[in-house]
C-alpha cells in the first residue's frame, strides 16, 4: 500500500485486507500441522484429542486449529472438542479441567497459544494426570519451559521472534529503498521436545536474549 509514500509492514499479526506491503509472521498453519503429527503419534487407541484455543475466529486460531487436522490426517475424527479461553490463563486451566471430566478418554491435549497452553498444563499437574494425559504448547514463556522440564509437557512449538524482528527491519529497508521484498514471509517455527530442548540451537530459540 502507498499512502504519501508511507509503506505497511505487518509483524505477527494480521489483518483483514489487502493493506500490507509486507507480512512476516509464523505460518501457524505449518505450525499446526507440526503439532498434529506428534499428537497423532502420542494418540493411543479408542482416546480422544482436546484442544484449549485462544480466541475464536483469529486467523491464528483457525490456522493452528486446520493445521492440526491435516497433521492428524485420518485421526482428526479423535477431536473431542475445542474451547476457547480467550486468552485467559485461569480460565484455560478451568476448561481444561471441566473437559477433561467431560470427556475421561483425552490423552492428548494441545493449547494453541501461551495462556491456553499455560492454563492447560497447569490443569493437569493439579489434577496429577501428567502421566495418562500428554500435552502439547505453542509459545516459550518461562512456565512453559519449567512445564517441559518437569514432563507435564511433550513438546511445545515455538515461533522464531528474533526472525520476526529482523526479517520486518529488512523488508522495511528495502521498500524504503524501493527494492522488492516477498509480500508474506514465514518467519519459522520449531517443535521442541524434552529430549532435544538442550541442545545449543534449541537453547538459542528458547532463551533468545541469553
Amino acid at each position: 500500500m502507498v499512502a504519501n509514500n508511507i509503506k505497511l509492514v505487518l509483524i505477527d499479526s494480521t489483518v483483514q485486507g489487502d493493506f500490507a506491503d509486507a507480512v512476516i509472521a509464523t505460518d501457524n498453519y505449518k505450525a499446526g500441522i507440526r503439532m498434529g503429527a506428534l499428537m497423532k503419534r502420542l494418540l493411543k487407541d479408542g482416546k480422544e484429542i482436546g484442544i484449549i484455543s485462544h480466541v475464536k475466529g483469529t486467523s491464528t486460531a483457525i490456522d493452528r486449529a486446520n493445521g492440526i487436522r491435516m497433521g492428524l490426517t485420518d485421526d482428526k475424527d479423535k477431536i473431542a472438542e475445542i474451547t476457547y479461553c480467550d486468552s485467559d490463563t485461569e480460565k484455560a486451566k478451568e476448561l481444561t479441567k471441566e473437559m477433561v471430566k467431560k470427556h475421561p478418554d483425552i490423552s492428548v491435549i494441545a493449547g494453541l497459544n501461551q495462556y491456553a497452553s499455560v492454563g492447560a498444563g497447569a490443569a493437569i499437574k493439579e489434577m496429577g494426570m501428567e502421566k495418562s494425559i500428554k500435552v502439547i504448547g505453542f509459545d516459550n514463556a518461562t512456565e512453559q519451559i519449567k512445564y517441559l522440564e518437569e514432563g507435564i509437557y511433550e513438546a511445545i512449538v515455538i515461533q522464531k521472534s528474533f526472525n520476526m524482528g529482523y526479517l520486518g527491519v529488512e523488508s522495511a529497508i528495502k521498500l524504503i529503498k524501493g527494492e522488492k521484498t516477498d509480500r508474506v514471509i514465514d518467519s519459522g517455527s520449531t517443535l521442541i521436545t524434552k529430549d532435544n530442548m538442550y541442545t545449543s540451537l534449541n537453547q538459542k530459540l528458547l532463551f533468545p536474549f541469553d
